[in-house]
């Protein structure tokens, strides 16, 4: 499937100070990108983040030669609007960009992401309450008890596997943190020691699943054959 990467920065908000916004687009336009990224990032730590905000931030870092850093900020983009197609082509275009090895997830952890926990909080709560609201209609109403059975059988398996959904984003975004490596080549070693010996390789742009932290180490992991340990400094977290 080809992707096609979208460089032009896209408006914001009304929350967003107007003057910083056009002043880090003109430094985008002017190609001083790395210039530009921090701008962008400013303007987020004052609190106006927004998927918009986070998609420009990627395109400056991707222009920057910062494939990681460009990757985090458009997760950040697509964890507020995951369907949004221009960041889910850059993100898909960054990544291409990065080598491997890297993380990749299932097709149930992708299958999770095309919704927010806001959405799959939404859908459960209203299958439920649908669901009690024809149990209730079925108990008042005999009559239609019967050909209420199989609308509440399944109403009721629909509600139990967007409840799953619910409990498995929670989970995802608790423990199923990604770390993304910043660095243009990074160590991976068997123990939390500068001086362990080294298990593989990752370059910038590298995503890894962390699964245990201990002081300035992150326990991380590529697939079940690729576990070590790296520095949380060569790499940023979700």
């Amino acid at each position: 499937m080809a992707f096609q990467f979208f460089l032009i920065p896209v408006p914001l908000g009304a929350q967003t100070p107007t003057a910083a916004f056009e002043a880090a687009n003109k430094l985008y336009y002017e190609n001083k990108f790395p210039e530009a990224a921090d701008a962008y990032q400013k303007l987020i730590q004052t609190g106006a983040a927004s998927p918009a905000l986070y998609f420009n931030l990627g395109n400056a870092w991707f222009k920057a030669g910062q494939i990681g850093r460009s990757m985090a900020a458009y997760r950040q983009a697509e964890q507020l609007t995951p369907r949004d197609p221009d960041i889910r082509a850059n993100l898909q275009f960054a990544r291409n960009q990065a080598q491997a090895p890297t993380f990749s997830p299932g097709r149930w952890q992708l299958a999770l992401r095309k919704l927010t926990l806001d959405e799959w909080t939404m859908l459960a709560s209203g299958a439920v309450w649908l669901w009690f609201l024809l149990l209730a209609v079925s108990q008042w109403r005999t009559g239609w008890k019967r050909s209420f059975r199989k609308l509440l059988l399944g109403l009721g398996v629909l509600a139990v596997i967007l409840c799953v959904c619910v409990a498995a984003t929670i989970y995802e975004n608790r423990y199923g943190q990604i770390a993304i490596v910043i660095a243009r080549e990074a160590v991976v070693r068997h123990g939390p020691l500068d001086e362990s010996q080294n298990a593989f390789a990752v370059h910038d742009g590298a995503e890894l699943r962390v699964l245990e932290r201990k002081d300035d180490w992150l326990l991380v992991t590529t697939d079940p054959r690729r576990t070590g340990w790296i520095r949380r400094d060569q790499v940023l977290r979700e």
